[in-house]
């Protein structure tokens, strides 16, 4: 299985997990919210797997936050649709653009 085999694998389970699954209504084992986000850290440490790497099987990806206006976050997450692609997708692009673009 490749690279892009197994990263659409994940996001597929992960935007089934995300939006589509539902739970038992009063489960006692389901967990949700901040106990299900710890639960999974730790299955995933546990297995040594995680979200793949952006850089291949043996780079690594580090995360960077930012912060937007909603305004321009609204148009993000709109474009993106447009586009049927994911808005970090298009912000890995635009960085990148601005870096060839800036980069002496």
């Amino acid at each position: 299985m490749n690279s892009n085999d197994k990263n659409s694998d994940y996001d597929e389970l992960a935007e089934w997990a995300e939006h589509e699954m539902t739970l038992p209504k009063n489960s006692a084992t389901a967990k949700r919210g901040a106990a299900a986000a710890a639960a999974g850290r730790e299955l995933l440490e546990r297995v040594g797997a995680g979200r793949p790497s952006l850089a291949g099987a043996s780079g690594e990806s580090p995360k960077r936050q930012v912060r937007l206006p909603a305004p321009l976050s609204n148009k993000l997450d709109e474009l993106a649709e447009r586009q049927h692609r994911k808005p970090s997708e298009l912000m890995r692009e635009a960085v990148e653009e601005y870096i060839q673009r800036h980069s002496a």
